[in-house]
């Protein structure tokens, strides 16, 4: 039960002391300068108190939000890759900003919601508006941080980020190169300054790697053929979804690696450094090269609009699915842990599942099978 006592200090001024008693619970006690306060004070606690709320609602009070992302980065951000460490960190940097001092009691899903749309409104180096699927990252970053604190600390009793909207996302973007871009493309590329740029592009046409892995690649990744006919092999120990995966390495793209190979070798007394990088820096030998001048350089040169770097990602699957790839098997070049993201590409093996069906028909319910026909006899007459 509450107890509230009227106290008065040396100039007369009065508060009132309230202190509260319930089984199985520590003593909770507060001042106030307002009776009426101090009533409501008392009988929300008690609701709290036996509805089992009350101690979530002091820890979260104790803390702030600075505090709490300050935390996570110690503990959670740290161990991860450079590269994420990064973004998430230059993400945490803003909401800290904007919320760093609200302690977590005060955080709501309208306050986040304001910092939400605040920040979709910031332009972007080129001028634009942020993209809803950057606005939703920077939402998952800081729910994540969210989580922990309930789940882990529980610093929170729930996650405020559970009742804010997020912006809705369109990634069906299925950009691919057409059979005479991809040719222009790789002789702008074959002509640019930049001596890596057409091994790279052949390389990611080849494997659908995405940018990131293949300008990442050290010479310890890749396993080159023994004998010739055989493919190579490519070890990617650091994917965006945190798996291993092994990428053949045929064609033109083997024959570009080991032309690197051969030149490297002999810049290091016959053989490959393991722990040097296939496409580094000229000015820092331990960084990747920067390929975005002569990417946008020679895609310019070649005419085509509307294509990122990442595009050519969706090419190599596009391919695969012209080529009657089956959809877990472009999961599994690419990458993809479910097969939603590969759903994108099924148009373009149509034909290939028709051809399919033409012939389980056929056996099955008799007729001609369509993929047969051009091989008919011709009418004698």
């Amino acid at each position: 039960m509450a107890t509230i006592r009227e106290r008065k200090d040396a100039q007369g001024n009065k508060s009132y002391h309230v202190q509260i008693r319930l089984k199985g619970f520590p003593p909770q006690t507060r001042t106030f300068d307002s009776k009426t306060l101090a009533k409501q004070w008392a009988a929300q606690v008690e609701a709290d108190l036996r509805a089992g709320r009350y101690i979530q609602r002091v820890e979260a009070e104790r803390h702030t939000v600075r505090e709490m992302i300050d935390r996570y980065r110690k503990e959670i951000l740290l161990t991860r890759k450079p590269q994420r460490e990064a973004d998430q960190g230059r993400v945490l940097d803003w909401w800290s900003s904007r919320l760093g001092a609200y302690s977590l009691a005060e955080l709501t899903p309208a306050l986040i919601g304001t910092c939400r749309d605040e920040f979709a409104s910031i332009p972007t180096p080129s001028g634009g508006l942020r993209a809803a699927a950057t606005v939703v990252r920077s939402l998952a970053t800081f729910s994540h941080v969210l989580s922990v604190a309930v789940k882990e600390w529980q610093w929170l009793e729930t996650s405020p980020m559970s009742k804010v909207a997020k912006p809705r996302v369109n990634n069906e973007r299925v950009r691919h190169l057409s059979d005479d871009e991809r040719d222009r493309l790789l002789a702008a590329a074959a002509r640019s300054a930049n001596r890596y740029l057409y091994v790279i592009v052949v390389t990611a046409i080849s494997t659908g790697m995405r940018r990131s892995e293949i300008l990442s690649l050290r010479w310890r990744d890749i396993s080159l053929p023994k004998q010739k006919g055989s493919y190579g092999l490519i070890l990617l120990n650091r994917t965006k979804n945190g798996e291993r995966r092994g990428v053949p390495l045929t064609g033109v793209a083997l024959q570009e690696v080991e032309r690197l190979n051969a030149i490297h070798a002999d810049k290091h007394t016959g053989r490959a450094d393991p722990d040097a990088l296939l496409f580094p820096s000229d000015r820092v030998p331990d960084q990747p090269i920067n390929i975005h001048p002569a990417w946008d350089s020679a895609r310019r040169h070649a005419g085509i609009e509307d294509f990122r770097f990442h595009d050519l990602r969706h090419t190599t699957a596009s391919y695969l699915a012209m080529g009657g790839a089956t959809a877990p098997e472009i999961a599994e070049i690419l990458g993809h842990r479910t097969l939603n993201m590969v759903k994108r590409y099924a148009h373009f093996g149509k034909d290939h599942i028709a051809s399919v069906l033409a012939r389980v028909n056929a056996a099955r319910l008799g007729g001609s099978d369509s993929s047969k026909d051009d091989q008919a006899t011709p009418d004698p007459t």
